[in-house]
């Protein structure tokens, strides 16, 4: 089901139980201020915007959450070269996950772990992670999501086919690595802040030519 809500649902009831607690104290006029506090502090952590589409175009990747480039690599998966770009969550970004062009879900795997800061190497192998190993047109590509330091678990919808920008999940905190083919073309650089549905790039353009062309 799709989230239109300004707090994402995983959040909802930590609002409500906090929106209770200080309307309790404003009652009794008891710690208000730290109420008030810790419930903006929720609101803002679980927010869910809405994000306009960097592009229509059908090809375009776009960015599956807010955060910033860690890495742009050269990797062997699929059996073949590809792209890996992870994109790490800052603490002030939105977590939402997006669908990042329209796409077929091909499998699914999770594997719980546990909850280690990013930053420290053996998180990549021992965080809790999920992998969506999906199809866009004529390419495969996959999303994984390694939870952080801050995160409960990775919260996601069951789905089988998504539309472009469509949210699908959430992430409190973490690393999003998208990896697509190696002909991709990549729009975005080491270090540069993303938001989700931005442009990352566009998936090539050689296999809609050779159709047109046959």
């Amino acid at each position: 089901m799709q989230n239109i809500g300004l707090i994402a649902k995983q959040g909802y009831k930590y609002v409500f139980v906090l929106g209770l607690l200080l309307l309790l104290a404003l009652v009794l006029g008891v710690c208000q201020i730290l109420f008030f506090a810790l419930f903006a502090l929720c609101v803002f952590w679980f927010r869910n915007p809405e994000r306009a589409l960097g592009s229509d175009d059908a090809y375009a990747v776009l960015s599956p959450i807010d955060g910033k480039i860690k890495s742009i690599d050269k990797i062997y998966y699929f059996d073949t070269q590809c792209v890996a770009i992870t994109i790490r969550k800052g603490v002030f970004d939105a977590g939402a996950l997006r669908a990042p062009c329209d796409m077929e879900l091909l499998e699914f795997r999770r594997r719980h772990g546990l909850f280690l800061c990013n930053a420290m190497e053996p998180s990549k192998n021992l965080n809790e992670r999920a992998l969506f190993v999906c199809k866009n047109l004529d390419n495969k590509f996959a999303i994984r999501v390694i939870a952080g330091s801050l995160s409960k678990g990775i919260s996601f919808e069951n789905f089988s086919r998504l539309k472009t920008g469509r949210r699908f999940g959430f992430l409190g905190s973490g690393e999003v690595v998208l990896i697509l083919p190696a002909n991709t073309r990549i729009s975005v650089s080491v270090g540069e802040k993303v938001a989700s549905a931005g442009i990352l790039g566009f998936f090539s353009y050689e296999e809609k030519d050779a159709r047109q062309s046959a």
